[in-house]
């Protein structure tokens, strides 16, 4: 569907920002080793690079492991040759009426990273797992979900969801944006971290989404402006980088939860921890939504040989409409709708 072929291209940020990078002389950029572990010519934190944030830990802790916050090496291990053996055999099982998968390996198999020893990506609360939702959130997934059976024909397992209209499908099956912040996905996990006097700049390699975070101290727009990626702006707290994001759109929803980020308020930590590692932690307040803040933390890494270059982002191939995806599914939607009508 989303994941087509990816052909590679020069990187897109490098485009986005050179008004940015232009005006600093060849002279004042460092060499490449000292940018990767020490500061910028101008005397910033350097976290520049590529990375990706593609790991086998889930953001919830499993129900099962209850208390247990880390695996000891021996777990990490056999979890990993486990999950390795799986990939290798390239099948898919699923039970009657289930896809089971979208993708086979040719498009995952070096997607998808490493264990980070963290049982869940979430550390607070300390039970690992997402808080309560608020009782508006749960009206919202009632709704959602009451929707959703109403455009549904068949009887299990074999029960098919129709589409009557565009606006069925979420935004990031019709290519229009891909939920924020990021923490896991399919496929397409690479990043690329530039930076500029007064700037950061984050591209990633999914949608070719790229997030220009000013530094000077600017207030953020004005709460009626709305984005699909929000709005940002950062400063450093000694070497970390601390970004504070808001003024998100509620067309845009929490990736695999579907939940509107409208009131989402975001506060990013990036600490470089050595020359292949940046440290992200993200904490999650939406009182619209949880009935507490949440933090999750996960490892933007820089040692995995799929993506050490800028020329290792592929485009992502995704162009807004999915228009044939669009046209194949209503018009099967359709067809379907009328057999079961006569059906009944």
């Amino acid at each position: 569907m989303n994941a087509k072929r990816r052909v590679p291209i020069t990187s897109f940020a490098s485009a986005v920002i050179a008004a940015l990078i232009a005006p600093m002389p060849a002279a004042a950029q460092a060499p490449e080793d000292e940018r990767r572990t020490g500061r910028t010519a101008w005397g910033d934190p350097d976290l520049q690079g590529v990375y990706t944030f593609s790991t086998q830990t889930p953001l919830e802790r499993p129900e099962a492991l209850g208390d247990k916050a880390m695996y000891t090496p021996e777990e990490i291990a056999a979890l990993e040759q486990a999950a390795a053996a799986q990939r290798a055999t390239d099948e898919v099982t699923a039970a009657p009426g289930e896809l089971g998968a979208a993708y086979n390996a040719y498009w995952t198999t070096g997607e998808k990273g490493r264990l980070l020893g963290r049982t869940s990506l979430i550390v607070d609360p300390p039970n690992g797992r997402l808080p309560p939702l608020t009782e508006q959130a749960q009206r919202h997934l009632e709704d959602r979900a009451a929707a959703l059976a109403a455009r549904q024909v068949g009887e299990p397992p074999f029960v098919y969801d129709l589409f009557d209209s565009w606006l069925d499908h979420p935004t990031f099956t019709r290519c229009v944006s891909r939920p924020m912040p990021r923490f896991g996905q399919s496929y397409n996990h690479g990043l690329q971290i530039l930076q500029s006097p007064g700037y950061v700049v984050i591209y990633y390699e999914s949608m070719h989404d790229t997030r220009i975070i000013p530094l000077d101290g600017r207030a953020h727009l004005d709460a009626s402006v709305r984005q699909w990626n929000g709005d940002s702006r950062g400063h450093w707290e000694g070497d970390t980088l601390v970004v504070d994001w808001r003024n998100f759109t509620d067309k845009q929803e929490y990736r695999g939860l579907g939940l509107p980020q409208g009131e989402s308020h975001f506060t990013e930590r990036l600490t470089r921890v050595d020359a292949d590692t940046i440290r992200y932690e993200v904490t999650v307040d939406d009182p619209a939504n949880w009935t507490q803040p949440w933090t999750f933390v996960t490892l933007w890494r820089g040692d995995d040989p799929s993506y050490q270059h800028p020329v290792d982002l592929y485009d992502f191939s995704c162009h807004e409409g999915n228009y044939r995806m669009m046209e194949n599914t209503l018009n099967g939607s359709r067809a379907m709708r009328e057999q079961y009508a006569e059906s009944e």
